[in-house]
């Protein structure tokens, strides 16, 4: 049997899903050298995303991540790109895109995923084979949804059209909402691995319906090489399958992996006394929940959903607008509930339920989609709907999308002293929110630093105990009565 790869994207999906991607640079540093060292095919780090929680919320400069990652990590780093968006939601000039494709590579990137939720590669091949031309190696994504049209037949299509139009080194199957049955393994990576011929196929799935590892072993045992998974304590649930499980299961059915298990648990050990002074939550495996299947909603857009409702005094209402979200979701053409569509059904639904009047108010980002501004849709929107969401929706919005003019030189002009990193920051962020970017301790110093304040505490209350000292790493703190 062949060895058996693993990715790993604890750094990158695995807080993303059970941490509201805070996990700080700072956080990271004293394992990236012991991560590098476990064995991973490559390491996933980065997206538009966690950008956004640099800047916004850690007050962490993302580009010298980047670059402090490639500074300690030899093996291959690996980004993730969605459609031609660089760091915003709607389809940015090509300029921009191919801007920020080589500022990725310059930060140390080896290997780039692209994916788009309408599997529109209009949106994706062109990203691809420029990255491709700068020597990346390419990855092209295919969402795995559960629809009358997300078929068998419809992956295969995808998956070779990836391979033609953008010439991809390896296809990737990802399971945002966990739904992927054993059932549908047997006969979908089947279908897929005779599309894509001898280049390699890889699994990312999410635990959210404790389905993960079934789905693992069953895509092993069909031909998937490489798997993509997280280090407990940030896996599971919400997230991709903890590594630590996936190794067991696959070496007791006999298959060959190699990577090592005594770094992988000081890791774990690490992650969990973050998450521990940080109060994070540590991800555990979620019980089967059929309903699921139908909304197909991702964990962390869920749990964002929930705690928006409860805020507003709606709480016991979550499951009618789930239900609506299933409604509101094949109305729309069977959009996968990927970023940003799922939040857009989610939003629609919700407005739906409370507003007592299906698509009496329509957000601008549903009348962009259903008008074509993200691509082309997998399916027609139903007539009457789409009638209500034109009728209904904002005015100002175009009934054919503009193709988005260039605007590099001029952010060149703009800002000359800037580097093109700072460039592609101001393009995508305000300026208030950039020019306060002075660094704040992060969740996890701040709980070392309340431990700490307890101890000096109770040694000043103290009559009896004349010193404490403190050691850990380059810490050092003596207490002298």
């Amino acid at each position: 049997m062949a060895t058996v790869k693993f990715v790993d994207t604890t750094l990158r999906d695995g807080h993303q899903c059970l941490w509201a991607t805070r996990m700080s640079t700072a956080m990271m540093r004293p394992i990236m050298e012991r991560m590098d060292s476990i064995g991973f095919e490559a390491i996933e780090v980065m997206g538009a995303v966690h950008f956004d929680a640099c800047v916004r919320y850690l007050k962490d400069d993302p580009w010298e991540r980047m670059r402090l990652l490639r500074r300690h990590v030899h093996g291959p780093l690996q980004v993730i790109t969605r459609s031609r968006c660089a760091l915003g939601f709607e389809l940015q000039p090509i300029d921009l895109h191919r801007l920020w494709i080589e500022r990725l590579m310059a930060c140390g990137v080896d290997r780039l995923v692209g994916f788009d939720g309408l599997h529109d590669l209009d949106n994706l091949a062109e990203g691809l084979r420029y990255a491709k031309s700068l020597g990346a190696y390419t990855v092209g994504w295919l969402i795995f949804s559960e629809s009358p049209i997300h078929t068998d037949a419809l992956y295969a299509s995808k998956a070779r059209e990836f391979i033609e139009r953008a010439g991809v080194d390896t296809v990737m199957i990802e399971d945002t909402s966990g739904i992927l049955t054993p059932e549908r393994a047997r006969t979908l990576i089947p279908a897929v691995k005779g599309a894509i011929g001898e280049r390699p196929l890889a699994l990312h799935t999410h635990n959210l319906v404790g389905l993960a590892q079934r789905a693992c072993i069953e895509a092993v045992e069909h031909g998937v090489e490489s798997l993509y998974t997280c280090i407990a304590p940030i896996a599971d649930g919400n997230a991709p399958p903890s590594v630590q499980t996936t190794l067991r299961n696959l070496r007791h059915l006999g298959h060959a992996v190699d990577l090592d298990d005594a770094a992988i648990e000081e890791v774990s050990a690490y992650l969990t006394e973050v998450a521990e002074r940080g109060g994070f939550p540590l991800g555990a495996p979620n019980d089967f929940d059929a309903a699921n299947f139908g909304h197909q909603i991702p964990g962390g857009v869920l749990s964002n959903l929930a705690s928006q409702l409860r805020s507003a005094g709606l709480g016991p209402r979550l499951d009618e607008v789930l239900a609506e979200c299933s409604r509101v979701r094949e109305e729309l053409g069977w959009p996968i509930m990927v970023t940003p569509f799922s939040q857009l059904v989610g939003v629609q639904a919700t407005l739906n339920v409370l507003e007592g009047e299906r698509y009496a108010r329509i957000p601008d980002e549903v009348k962009r989609y259903a008008l074509g501004y993200y691509g082309t849709l997998p399916a027609p929107v139903e007539p009457d709907v789409l009638d209500r969401i034109v009728e209904n929706g904002s005015p100002t919005i175009a009934p054919s999308p503009p193709e988005p003019e260039p605007v590099v030189e001029g952010l060149r002009k703009k800002y000359p002293n800037a580097s093109d990193d700072e460039r592609l920051l101001r393009y995508a962020f305000p300026a208030h929110v950039l020019d306060d970017r002075t660094p704040e301790p992060t969740r996890a110093a701040a709980g070392a630093f309340r431990g700490i304040g307890r101890l000096v505490e109770a040694f000043g209350a103290s009559g009896h105990i004349g010193q404490v000292s403190i050691r850990r790493r380059e810490f050092r703190l003596d207490l002298h009565r």
